[in-house]
């Protein structure tokens, strides 16, 4: 429409050019203007339902994706998955894109702030009735997962997994990766958005879910490698819905990348002082146990016996 717009104005002034040099500086931002606009509507939709929307609002590869999923298919439940909606978080996200020369992923960033920034503007800010989601997972398997997931942006290659050799992957892997940001997460992003403290809430390690109930929000907390079976009885009791349902999805082991991830799980090596760094974090001492930590410790440093044991977790 615009386009045709501009072809008849310029017949109409006789200046055949006008379409041509406009049409491109003028679409980006209607594409801006209209994503924005979908994405309010999207969000102040939402806050007309008998049910109050559910953010699922965690670090990556936590299984948020699985949960996602499951919520969206009750009848009548809104459901936004998001991982960054901090302005530091995005600024950093933009700032990792712009250092790695990921031009052609702008549009992701632009998006990425543009949904968060409504989120924050329509349900954040007036404190709007919500109910949060979040989870937890060994800090290790979960860098190691998302490591994965980026590795075709960290290496700026497509089909890293084939291109790269497995040696380059696994020397690199500490460089590459921001192994911190998991771990610093509830700090760094839930806490400074939502006003809520997790760390404040003592945490039933032996049921491995939490609830909490923080002015207009409620929130849950579970543990990744929680029994699906209770996961469902969790989200089902939070969202007030007879029943959920959880299938696995963005699981590292299904994906194309299996094969090069398996055998990376089988050779990698961990240094003491980065396994110790990671489950000495206080994210991980709020959430496991001091038994489970040692379990985990053994686990890790056993040069590479942690692959069978992280690829049953991340298939369940």
């Amino acid at each position: 429409m615009l386009a045709s717009s501009l072809r008849k104005f310029s017949r109409l002034v006789g200046y055949p050019k006008i379409a041509p040099v406009l049409l491109p500086v003028l679409l980006k931002p209607l594409r801006q203007a209209l994503t924005r606009f979908h994405f309010k509507r999207g969000i102040r939709q939402s806050l007309q339902k008998p049910q109050p929307p559910v953010l699922v609002y965690a670090s990556p590869k936590v299984a948020s994706t699985a949960v996602t999923a499951a919520l969206q298919a009750v009848e009548g439940q809104v459901v936004f998955q998001v991982h960054v909606i901090s302005a530091a978080g995005i600024n950093y996200v933009r700032d990792r894109m712009r250092a790695r020369g990921l031009t052609r992923l702008r549009q992701d960033a632009v998006n990425l702030a543009t949904f968060a920034h409504a989120l924050d503007e329509i349900v954040i800010k007036p404190r709007h009735r919500a109910r949060i989601v979040s989870l937890v997972r060994d800090p290790i398997a979960r860098n190691v997962s998302y490591y994965f997931e980026l590795l075709n942006l960290l290496w700026q290659t497509d089909e890293a997994h084939e291109r790269i050799p497995l040696e380059r992957l696994l020397a690199e892997f500490h460089e590459r990766f921001s192994h911190e940001r998991g771990v610093d997460w509830f700090d760094n992003e839930f806490k400074p958005v939502l006003g809520i403290d997790v760390y404040a809430h003592p945490f039933p390690r032996d049921k491995g879910f939490l609830r909490i109930d923080s002015g207009p929000y409620e929130v849950l907390l579970m543990r990744h490698d929680l029994d699906d079976r209770l996961k469902e009885k969790c989200l089902a009791e939070l969202i007030g819905a007879a029943a959920v349902s959880l299938t696995p999805k963005n699981v590292g082991v299904e994906k194309d990348y299996s094969e090069t991830y398996r055998e990376f799980l089988k050779r990698i090596r961990l240094p003491e002082d980065y396994v110790d760094c990671m489950l000495g974090s206080k994210y991980a001492r709020h959430f496991f146990g001091p038994e489970e930590l040692a379990r985990l410790r053994t686990k890790w440093l056993s040069n590479g016996s942690s692959a069978d044991e992280v690829s049953r977790v991340e298939s369940s």
